[in-house]
């Protein structure tokens, strides 16, 4: 039942910027859940000097997201996530990991936007190909 709910959270999220669960987890991000968490994650999102560390912020947060939301812990979410995908590769002839590696980038990409929008005094320069996100 939980594996299922978590496979419905994620169905068209690639494909639908504006997906119920896509718009869901940006509301998680900018505190809608809870006040305190826009802090926190708005503090994660300002340190997050590199798509590394942009990219790890990323898949903690919406994995946490998908927990919360299909009551699940994190772990499980964590794996459910990576077999949905998983699948997905399988049945569309795709390399492993590859639909996962682009949802993680477009909500990378989102992260950054809302973080810029929120905060357009911030001189934070836009996600770049190269790794950086180069801070002036």
């Amino acid at each position: 039942m939980i594996k299922s709910k978590i496979n419905n959270l994620l169905e068209n999220i690639i494909e639908d910027d504006n997906d119920i669960t896509r718009r869901s987890y940006r509301g998680w991000i900018t505190g809608a859940y809870e006040e305190s968490m826009y802090h926190k994650h708005m503090d994660r999102i300002k340190h997050a000097t590199t798509l590394k560390k942009l990219r790890s912020f990323t898949i903690e947060s919406f994995t946490s997201f998908i927990a919360h939301e299909a009551g699940a812990s994190y772990g499980y979410a964590q794996s459910a996530i990576i077999d949905y995908f998983k699948h997905l590769d399988l049945l569309t002839g795709r390399a492993y990991g590859e639909h996962l590696k682009i949802l993680t980038m477009r909500l990378m990409e989102e992260l950054d936007q809302t973080f810029t929008e929120l905060h357009p005094d911030s001189n934070r320069a836009p996600l770049t190909e190269a790794g950086e996100n180069a801070l002036a």
